[in-house]
């Protein structure tokens, strides 16, 4: 089977809650790498590698999350790998919205254990393509397409990746600097440096701790506003022309987005396109 080489699941204060982990198959169950505060790591008995985070990279640093994604993209710079949530669940969409032909009773359902070995193998496959370095699902909430797959669109969550395509880059991508959105302007910098990414609109992923209040994370339930808005207003600073901050016209923040602290645009193939030119 055609596949990565290695599964990085961050994790922290869920030793008994590892839902991705649980719904992988178990031959890629094999491949998981828990990656682990310092303080946590004698709480993990799972037949499973560990990456141990330095002890200073814990709950008490703001930054812990962009941080740790750091660490894991310096250790996967020679590998093909993913990185997903702890709390991921896959579902698949129904091919009638590209192909004309149904495929399953329902728009959308659980991706059976084959089905995730097949997103897999589709990944892998796609990071060997020269205009894709990361790819992964679409998000579940998002509507059907007439598509199968987006080009430089919107990931999150659950990436795969082609470290070796750019670890040439790495040291200059800015990761650390903020903590809400840290993977939008990841992704934003590698495409502006023409590392496209691919969204999967068959393959879908559920994660409701990020976007749900009533869903306890340790990494988001403390998150405030005013925190929220620095991150936001830092990334637009840095890039102005893919990344809005919405406001109304009272100058309030139009209201939704990431646990509805305010809203944002981003121009996901208007980056990809500025590194053509």
């Amino acid at each position: 089977m055609v596949t990565v080489d290695k599964i990085f699941i961050p994790s922290v204060n869920r030793v008994n809650e590892q839902i991705t982990y649980y719904g992988l198959p178990d031959d890629l169950k094999q491949k998981v790498v828990f990656v682990v505060q310092e303080w946590e790591r004698q709480k993990y008995s799972y037949d499973a590698e560990y990456l141990v985070l330095p002890s200073a990279v814990n709950l008490d640093d703001y930054y812990c999350i962009a941080k740790t994604r750091k660490i894991i993209y310096e250790a996967g710079k020679d590998i093909k790998y993913a990185v997903l949530d702890d709390d991921l669940t896959f579902k698949r969409r129904n091919a009638r919205y590209w192909t004309g032909r149904s495929n399953m009773p329902t728009s959308k359902r659980a991706a059976t254990p084959d089905e995730i070995r097949t997103m897999f193998e589709t990944y892998s496959k796609w990071l060997d393509e020269p205009d894709v370095t990361i790819c992964g699902c679409g998000h579940d909430e998002n509507p059907p397409a007439s598509t199968e797959f987006r080009s430089n669109g919107s990931l999150g969550s659950a990436l795969w990746i082609n470290g070796p395509k750019f670890k040439h880059i790495l040291p200059e991508l800015d990761l650390t600097s903020v903590k809400v959105a840290e993977d939008t302007y990841f992704l934003l910098q590698m495409l502006t440096r023409g590392h496209g990414n691919r969204v999967s609109n068959e393959f879908l992923f559920h994660n409701s701790s990020v976007h749900k209040k009533s869903v306890k994370s340790d990494i988001w339930d403390k998150q405030t506003f005013e925190d929220t808005q620095r991150d936001h207003e830092y990334i637009a600073s840095k890039l102005p022309d893919f990344f809005k901050v919405l406001y109304e016209e009272n100058g309030n923040r139009v209201a939704g987005g990431f646990r509805n602290f305010g809203k944002t645009r981003v121009s996901w193939s208007k980056a990809f396109k500025s590194s053509q030119l």
